[in-house]
């Protein structure tokens, strides 16, 4: 069989120039992976075994090498400050959770029940992606103000005799307020890819099973899931690369950490934006990422594993 870069297959004028024409294509992405890639990280795993020791006589900052970074780290875990990394580990953790547990789930139903053609389904399919193409800024505007005093859910409590309080600022409301928002604006992109697996599935294997007179759980879980199941077992390892990465928008709820919402992400964001350090900060996503390698690896070969042999 002959290879798809074969001279054979090429363009008479292409042949010559055939070695040239693929070094030129592939030098581009080569050269961004190192300089933006490669480069980046060599400099994040540096700076993690870097530790400030004081100012020379030419006014510079002097390092000395170890895991001081990694210590201070470790000591601060165990402070639970509001804007602490214990803090912010708890609610990476809530924002993955839900992902990973409600959300993508819950997609997939919506998105069987759109493929079933229910009443209303392509209003359904405009008013669960619209929140993916609408500014996320305005989106955010539009929910504080539904939420807001005064706003639609404020006249509807006091219908009801409940006064709502200030939901984004209090310590106990604000990260599940978010984490609401999160659930609205989290169905669109999902619901796109699990309707398109659903719709390749023939329709003579949907139509056998009416015949054995299957219910529409048996058909959702003995068809409709083996069949699609690559693309489910891919957005669910894309949503578990996220568990130490998962962050509300708590920069777009202008939040900046307080009210006990900051995450990792955050966290580090602050270290290097507010405060200008930047050897902190590398060691704790080198730790993280250490951690979450494995898990993720592991993950990938049990979704491998329990791939049902579907093939159609």
């Amino acid at each position: 069989m002959k290879s798809f870069f074969s001279k054979d297959r090429m363009p008479k004028p292409f042949r010559k120039g055939l070695a040239p024409f693929i070094i030129l294509m592939l030098a581009v992405p080569v050269l961004w992976f190192i300089v933006f890639y490669v480069m980046i990280n060599i400099n994040s795993i540096i700076m993690a075994f870097r530790v400030i020791d004081g100012i020379g006589s030419d006014g510079r900052l002097e390092y000395v090498w170890g895991l001081g970074n990694f210590k201070t780290f470790f000591e601060e875990f165990r402070i639970n400050l509001p804007s602490g990394i214990q803090v912010a580990l708890k609610n990476t953790m809530k924002y993955f959770c839900l992902n990973f547990f409600l959300i993508v789930p819950a997609t997939f139903f919506v998105a069987y029940f759109m493929y079933k053609k229910i009443a209303g389904y392509k209003f359904f399919r405009v008013l669960f992606y619209s929140p993916s193409i609408i500014s996320a800024t305005a989106m955010v505007i539009m929910y504080k103000n539904i939420i807001g005093g005064y706003g639609p859910l404020y006249e509807l409590m006091e219908v009801f005799g409940v006064r709502l309080p200030a939901l984004l600022t209090d310590s106990a409301t604000a990260t599940p307020t978010i984490l609401v928002y999160c659930v609205w604006v989290g169905f669109g992109v999902n619901i796109v890819l699990y309707q398109g697996a659903m719709g390749r599935i023939p329709e003579d294997v949907i139509e056998a099973g009416k015949i054995d007179g299957i219910s529409w759980w048996r058909e959702l879980f003995n068809v409709v899931t083996p069949m699609v199941w690559p693309t489910i077992s891919t957005t669910l390892i894309f949503a578990m690369t996220g568990l130490f990465n998962s962050s509300g928008p708590i920069l777009l709820f202008g939040m900046d950490g307080q009210f006990n919402t900051t995450t990792i992400n955050y966290f580090i964001y602050a270290q290097v934006h507010d405060a200008s350090v930047y050897n902190y900060p590398a060691a704790i996503g080198i730790f993280f990422t250490v951690v979450s390698l494995p898990i993720v690896f592991g993950f990938r070969w049990l979704m491998n594993k329990v791939d049902p042999d579907v093939e159609y």
